[in-house]
């Protein structure tokens, strides 16, 4: 979304443009109406061009906070994976014991393999 301080800058680098080609120039007008036209197209020219670029910068910022959430995520995941504190092993030798229970289980339950 275009701000109203870039439209400003544009608008004065329009002005400043226009002033400097004036000079170059050398150009006299007879009278100052006439210099209107040529500072409204130069002013009109950098807006526009402010107008086209900032919707382009703004579809990148948002590519460019999608692929950094995505890699946040990522990394969430990775982080996630490679956590082996002290609780997750705890976590494991409960889970081999109730294992090791159900095994015991079978084995004595169960029907002898024919």
């Amino acid at each position: 979304m275009p701000s109203s301080s870039g439209l400003l800058f544009s608008a004065f680098l329009g002005l400043v443009t226009r002033k400097l080609q004036v000079n170059i120039v050398g150009k006299v007008y007879p009278r100052s109406i006439n210099r209107i036209p040529g500072y409204l197209l130069s002013v009109g020219t950098f807006v526009g061009g402010y107008l086209a670029f900032d919707s382009y910068v703004d579809l990148n910022r948002q590519l460019l906070e999608r692929r950094l959430s995505a890699l946040n995520e990522q990394r969430a995941d990775r982080a996630a994976f490679l956590d082996l504190s002290i609780e997750t092993q705890e976590e494991f030798r409960h889970v081999a014991d109730k294992k090791a229970y159900f095994f015991e289980l079978f084995d004595r339950y169960g029907a002898p393999y024919k």
